[in-house]
């Protein structure tokens, strides 16, 4: 009798050991924190060593219970989960491509086959079962859909997003009371579902978040002024104008934004040839001088501009037709331009010749500025003795 029990007592812990380690069968963890990237959970129990050698053995009635409360508790495998459809054509299917079967495709040449759904990926060791796939690890939680993590019982997301433990278990920032409660310790407070404890942040953190007790970090697009609030943030500034929203400023009256999207003062009359240095004030240069209106620069000239007119400090440009005279060193002489020269004259004027003496205009070709020489014709002899 008592080999009889001890061989069925052997038969019922490998039975059990080996439902433990076969890794088709998906279950939920029995102690300790696990983690996971794909679906199912993927380490042994910790109480799996009480089966191998030694003479701690569980009597018969623990060890039937554990492995019926293993069986009740494993969710059944829906072996359609992740699994999609698609239609290929037939011949791609056979080696023999003389020899195509009738596919079962929306065609005869086309055929259905099984494949894994994006965010899905097979089970190494059944490929009838794919699984979901997490790009980030689901640290003590399963993968239950792509890139969805569920936290295991007695455990929730903090505010990063992770799942940690709660009373019985552990309390994060804190411990857990008699009542099973969490304690927080100092410069924390307990979450709005009394689960975990956070950090505690006197003066609120507006647009951030308390990582520390009374550390505020703010969000992206903001900055900590110096009374420790988070404030917008305009990377090129804002000068004269409010920073009312991360890149969103706002100029103050008297002000509007230029080309550098930057708040410049606005002279609303105007500010020719000078700088608008503040709303309605014009302020001119070096070598200009304000005009009676207030909205316009003079330029100065200390030698006044013959036939041109003074543009910039002591700078001359002649008017039309004239061109600066060569001959004067300050620039402030412009004499007239005649394009084709004045043979036995001076240019006077634009395109205007004065004939030098014994000299006159050729008349021959209207509008002509040759200066061609004179000659004196000789009277006629009746002519002559009429002159006394």
């Amino acid at each position: 009798m008592t080999m009889r029990f001890l061989f069925l007592l052997s038969a019922l812990s490998a039975t059990y050991l080996c439902i433990l380690s076969h890794p088709q069968h998906e279950r939920e963890p029995l102690l300790g924190v696990k983690s996971g990237v794909k679906g199912g959970v993927h380490s042994a129990s910790n109480n799996a060593s009480i089966f191998y050698g030694g003479t701690n053995y569980h009597s018969l009635r623990n060890i039937t219970g554990a492995a019926s409360t293993f069986k009740n508790n494993t969710p059944s495998r829906d072996y359609e989960k992740g699994v999609c459809y698609e239609e290929v054509p037939t011949i791609t299917l056979v080696k023999d491509p003389k020899n195509v079967p009738a596919g079962n495709g929306s065609s005869p040449a086309f055929s259905k086959i099984r494949k894994c759904c994006p965010g899905y990926e097979r089970n190494i060791h059944n490929f009838k079962i794919c699984e979901p796939v997490c790009e980030h690890e689901c640290v003590n939680a399963r993968c239950i859909a792509p890139n969805v993590c569920a936290c295991f019982p007695d455990h929730v997301l903090n505010l990063d997003g992770f799942c940690v433990a709660t009373c019985p278990i552990g309390c994060l920032n804190g411990h857990c009371g008699p009542d099973k409660e969490c304690v927080c310790q100092n410069g924390y407070t307990e979450e709005p579902n009394m689960k975990f404890c956070i950090p505690k942040c006197s003066k609120g953190c507006y647009h951030g978040n308390c990582t520390a007790p009374e550390v505020c970090t703010c969000e992206s697009g903001y900055e900590t002024d110096k009374t420790g609030t988070c404030m917008p943030k305009c990377d090129k500034g804002c000068d004269h104008g409010d920073c009312t929203a991360p890149n969103v400023c706002i100029c103050k009256p008297g002000y509007e934004t230029n080309h550098l999207g930057k708040c410049a003062p606005v002279c609303v009359k105007g500010c020719d040839q000078g700088e608008c240095i503040a709303p309605n004030t014009c302020s001119c240069g070096i070598g200009f001088t304000m005009d009676d209106t207030g909205t316009k620069c003079i330029a100065h000239c200390e030698q006044p501009c013959l036939n041109g007119i003074c543009t910039g400090p002591n700078q001359c440009t002649c008017r039309s037709g004239f061109v600066k005279d060569a001959k004067d060193p300050s620039g402030s002489r412009c004499v007239g331009n005649c394009p084709n020269g004045c043979p036995n004259g001076v240019c006077s004027g634009p395109n205007l010749c004065l004939c030098l003496p014994g000299f006159v205009k050729d008349r021959s070709v209207k509008g002509s500025q040759m200066c061609v020489k004179r000659f004196r014709r000789s009277l006629p002899h009746h002519l002559k003795m009429l002159i006394p």
